[in-house]
């Protein structure tokens, strides 16, 4: 009976009479065509398994990937379970920046136009320089009064153009200027969350090195174990499996 004869009626009777074979689910005729079987003698045949290792990751990849999403680095070391809360954090963060960056658009819109209504201003092609001397001063004549005391003639404005406006009452004024200043407010704070992000990055970052590197040291220590099966009585009719493991330092 030839050797590969031999093997496609032992895996017939693994299941019931050699259950040892299924350990590591090994597929020995699979072993046999691929020629990694050394033929030792007549009665026995020796079967180096080689078992699936994993691959040693890059740190510095895993450190990138945080750093442009946080948590993919974990993700990419096997170690999502921390990596998540860095990926939650991250899209919350955007979510509260871009709800600060709404805010402050309504609430500037509306002041701009609470001022059209009762300065006859005109925002067309100004910048926000312009919004902070309408707040400040009832009218273009007293905010010329003022820079010529003051020598600034660079910054008068003509009072016949579109820079001209005239508030109806002073308390008008300074509720124009309250919430302008409160879209400023709303705008620094939209900063603030720029800096968290960041920080979310470079603990993310931190995260994903310590995770690689563990992920790395365990399969350096997959990587010292060698796995052997001898398949005994080849010849004899009377088959049986011993089972090797070999651990290097």
């Amino acid at each position: 009976t030839s050797l590969c004869g031999f093997c496609l009626r032992l895996q017939q009777k693994k299941k019931t009479e050699y259950p040892a074979l299924l350990l590591g689910q090994v597929n020995i005729r699979q072993a046999l065509l691929s020629q990694r079987l050394e033929v030792t003698g007549a009665s026995h045949v020796d079967l180096r398994l080689e078992p699936q290792r994993r691959s040693f990751k890059s740190v510095a990849l895993a450190v990138a990937y945080s750093l442009v999403l946080p948590g993919m680095g974990d993700l990419y070391a096997d170690n999502f379970t921390a990596g998540k809360y860095y990926l939650m954090a991250d899209g919350g963060l955007w979510l509260t920046y871009a709800g600060f960056r709404l805010e402050a658009t309504w609430v500037r819109q509306d002041a701009q136009l609470f001022a059209t209504q009762h300065s006859s201003a005109s925002f067309a092609g100004k910048g926000s320089q312009f919004a902070v001397d309408l707040g400040n001063y009832v009218d273009v004549q007293a905010y010329n009064e003022a820079k010529l005391r003051n020598g600034e003639y660079d910054r008068l404005y003509d009072p016949q153009s579109s820079y001209a406006w005239g508030w109806d009452s002073d308390a008008n004024r300074l509720a124009y200027k309250n919430r302008r200043t409160r879209s400023d407010e709303i705008v620094r704070n939209s900063e603030f969350v720029l800096g968290a992000l960041a920080l979310n990055r470079i603990l993310a970052a931190f995260s994903a090195w310590r995770a690689t590197a563990s992920y790395n040291r365990r399969a350096a220590q997959e990587s010292n174990f060698d796995v052997g099966v001898r398949v005994t009585g080849v010849t004899t009719g009377s088959p049986g499996v011993a089972l090797t493991l070999r651990k290097t330092f």
